[in-house]
């Protein structure tokens, strides 16, 4: 966390990765799929948005998922 959030606010998560080969990422919230990529961000955000989020990085060797 970087500070207070408020509704309407913009926020954005950042997910990386140290893997050889690199590593696809995905996004979870509440456990369901939210998105792809390394950046994930959400304009506006309202209580609808709150929850736990994680990003999960897969490549060849297995998966690890984030910190929530």
């Amino acid at each position: 966390p970087s500070g207070e959030i408020n509704e309407g606010d913009s926020v954005t998560l950042i997910c990386s990765s140290d893997s050889n080969p690199p590593a696809e990422i995905s996004w979870f919230k509440e456990g369901m799929f939210v998105g792809s990529g390394r950046i994930y961000s959400i304009s506006k955000i309202s209580s609808d948005h709150s929850g736990e989020y994680k990003c999960k990085s897969i490549n060849e060797h297995g998966e690890k998922d984030s910190d929530t």
